[in-house]
């Protein structure tokens, strides 16, 4: 992958499978990519996202929990379709069980969204080498950020923080040209920004472990609607197998 901004190697973990952070251009994801296979996720997109009942006005969003072999890529879907992370992942909404909007099962199914996981399978497997595994529980969101000018939408939780999820690729689907905001911050355990980076092309993404916080800054609108969706694929943590 190509990588910028790396830093100096941490003192060796089983966790630390990018150093904090590493930001991939969508090149990387596009490749082999038609336009209408873009064209058709984003239709897809738009059509599954709905009211965050945890955010009202602020997002929308749509989730399903899926099973995946990175070796044999062989995909299925979860049991379990909540959603959990600690109070201390997520001091905002930790702590309790959510059930989002649901995501239709056909996205196992869609060429765009098998691209894409199939290069996240990539570093996947370093973890599974790592950890002895060889099936995952990932979380696959959909969330659409959307605001009006003067307005705000913003994350869950809203700050620097870090994920009980030990991997999380966040994907960028589309951000309009009147966005405002909407930066990836990274910070040491300190929580003093240390570096700033924008998700600006189709599939931008910023691949995320344990190893540094991170945030997303609020998204706001030079006029008009403003709308930043993403995809993220999380792999999950034993702590958020909650039925």
């Amino acid at each position: 992958m190509d990588t910028v901004m790396q830093d100096t190697p941490l003192k060796s973990n089983p966790l630390n499978i990018v150093n904090g952070f590493r930001y991939v251009p969508g090149d990387h994801y596009l490749e082999n990519v038609t336009f209408k296979q873009l064209k058709d996720f984003k239709h897809f997109y738009a059509q599954q996202v709905a009211e965050d009942p945890y955010a009202p006005g602020v997002r929308d969003r749509a989730m399903i929990k899926l099973v995946f072999n990175p070796y044999s890529l062989k995909l299925s879907v979860s049991n379990t379709q909540n959603y959990f992370q600690s109070y201390g992942a997520n001091e905002t909404d930790g702590g309790k069980v959510r059930v989002f909007p649901p995501l239709s099962e056909s996205i196992v199914d869609d060429p765009l969204f098998l691209t894409v996981l199939r290069k996240d399978a990539e570093l996947m497997r370093e973890y599974c080498n790592r950890m002895g595994k060889d099936e995952l529980n990932l979380s696959i969101h959909l969330i659409r950020y959307k605001s009006i000018e003067g307005g705000a939408s913003y994350s869950s939780p809203v700050w620097l923080h870090l994920d009980d999820e030990p991997l999380v690729f966040i994907h960028l689907i589309n951000l309009t040209e009147n966005a405002l905001g909407a930066d990836n911050v990274i910070s040491e355990m300190d929580n003093k920004p240390k570096h700033v980076l924008r998700l600006t092309n189709p599939l931008d993404t910023l691949v995320v472990d344990t190893m540094k916080k991170h945030a997303v800054t609020p998204l706001g609108s030079m006029g008009g609607v403003a709308y930043r969706d993403v995809m993220l694929v999380n792999l999950e943590a034993e702590v958020q197998q909650k039925k």
